[in-house]
């Protein structure tokens, strides 16, 4: 028998000629529906569109040929996990971008979702689709981002979109859908979050987590509190998601702060931080108390912010955590602290005072290794 040729460069090499086929298709396609060319962009969103549409079902052939080609996972399923980062090349179907929209495409009755930005076109031609087929559509967003132009699109549509007006943000990133399905993290729902900062999301498949959300959502959607307006009682702020324990803040009325270092005072070994903004004070001296008794502290800070008046890079370095800052051009925009390798804590909750007394924010402690390697992998990827 011949050699055979090396398995991940053929995989490559048959997932682009996979790509750029199925691009072709959908130009095709779309000129041959309108009868005219279009546009240079339209024409590289549908034929995108098209691509990702096909490629699930053509990866099943190609990996007859190519046994290391990586495969579309299934629909999540109760007590499923599912972990993504960005940014994503716009190309691959294995993108961040790719899974958000898939989530939106899958919707049979309900979206409810808390964008403190909507500038991601896809996802609302997604939207408004979903809206004129019959699936209740309901947008929570911050009066920063009202003037939008996805935003706009899916209020002509007839969406629903109730802005916090406040001063502070409604800095959410969170959709719930079908009442079973929760994303969340620190990925704004616009070109920069989803293809040029660092950032990352969970897709967990629980009810009860659905129903914390959902319970978070109508106290902004339904009555207009936002910040310390009252807020209703979460209904499973502990829960169990297959076997892993799970704990669901939302800033400010959960006292999130409190949690976190609740977190970092059990660490053993390693405490990992990624931080977009980290001026906490409480925080970074509960880091240094963990120093003090051998933890190994290390974190990464966006540049842009680190060396300012109150950022606690300078401040932790001196005492020992191992600082660096991010290298992206663009920007480092988690808000992600591993403990041990055991704990993950994530959401849109900077470490900082106006998320934890003004803002409206959302925060997960996921208790599981497996999701908090994948989370240190990422830190690991962006040190310099």
């Amino acid at each position: 028998m011949g050699k055979r040729p090396k398995g991940g460069l053929r995989s490559v090499f048959l997932l682009l000629l996979i790509l750029a086929a199925s691009v072709a298709v959908g130009v095709a396609h779309y000129v041959l529906r309108t009868g005219r060319a279009p546009e240079v962009p339209r024409a590289a969103s549908q034929a995108l569109h098209q691509a990702k549409e096909s490629l699930g079902e053509t990866l099943d052939k190609a990996k007859q040929a190519a046994p290391d080609l990586p495969t579309v996972r299934p629909w999540p399923a109760a007590g499923d996990i599912r972990v993504y980062f960005a940014p994503s090349q716009p190309l691959n179907p294995f993108g961040i971008d790719h899974a958000f929209l898939r989530l939106l495409e899958r919707a049979e009755h309900a979206i409810c979702a808390a964008f403190y930005e909507l500038q991601f076109e896809r996802a609302a031609e997604v939207l408004i689709a979903k809206h004129e087929a019959g699936v209740r559509v309901a947008i929570v967003s911050d009066s920063d981002y009202r003037d939008r132009d996805a935003v706009q699109a899916c209020i002509r549509a007839g969406i629903r979109v109730v802005f916090d007006e406040r001063s502070a943000y409604m800095h959410n990133k969170f959709c719930v859908v079908d009442d079973a399905h929760v994303w969340t993290g620190s990925t704004n729902v616009s070109q920069n979050g989803l293809f040029k900062n660092n950032n990352n999301a969970v897709l967990i498949a629980s009810e009860q987590l659905a129903a914390d959300y959902t319970t978070e959502f109508d106290e902004m959607f339904q009555r207009g509190r936002f910040g310390k307006g009252g807020p209703d009682e979460t209904p499973f702020p502990r829960l169990v998601v297959d076997e892993t324990n799970v704990e669901c803040y939302f800033a400010p009325e959960d006292h999130v702060r409190r949690e976190i270092i609740d977190e970092i005072e059990a660490a053993e070994a390693t405490i990992d931080f990624m931080a977009f903004s980290f001026t906490s004070s409480e925080i970074a001296k509960a880091m240094a108390d963990r120093i003090q008794d051998g933890v190994v502290v290390r974190g990464l800070f966006e540049k842009s912010q680190a060396g300012s008046k109150h950022s606690q890079d300078e401040w932790l370095a001196q005492r020992g955590a191992r600082v660096g800052l991010d290298t992206n051009p663009h920007t480092m925009h988690h808000k992600v602290i591993i403990i041990d390798t055991e704990t993950v804590i994530t959401g849109s909750y900077n470490f900082s005072q106006a998320a934890e007394t003004r803002n409206d924010e959302n925060v997960l402690i996921i208790h599981a290794p497996d999701v908090a390697q994948k989370y240190r992998d990422e830190f690991e990827s962006l040190l310099p």
